[in-house]
């Protein structure tokens, strides 16, 4: 499902992109699933750093 936004964005860099043929719809989805992923990414170290729940990562030897 796809649904429409309204961004805010430099006018020049539209501009440019636009002459250029960029399909600006397509390198908005890619920058936001590349975002998505490298903050998912982030989360995953902060929580491994934490010991998170269930992971399994204790150093304590018995």
């Amino acid at each position: 499902m796809k649904i429409k936004i309204r961004p805010r964005l430099n006018a020049e860099m539209v501009d440019a992109a636009r002459r250029l043929g960029l399909d600006l719809s397509l390198i908005v989805e890619e920058a936001l699933v590349r975002e998505i992923e490298a903050e998912r990414r982030r989360h995953q170290v902060d929580q491994d750093r934490e010991g998170g729940a269930g992971t399994g990562s204790s150093t304590t030897e018995t």
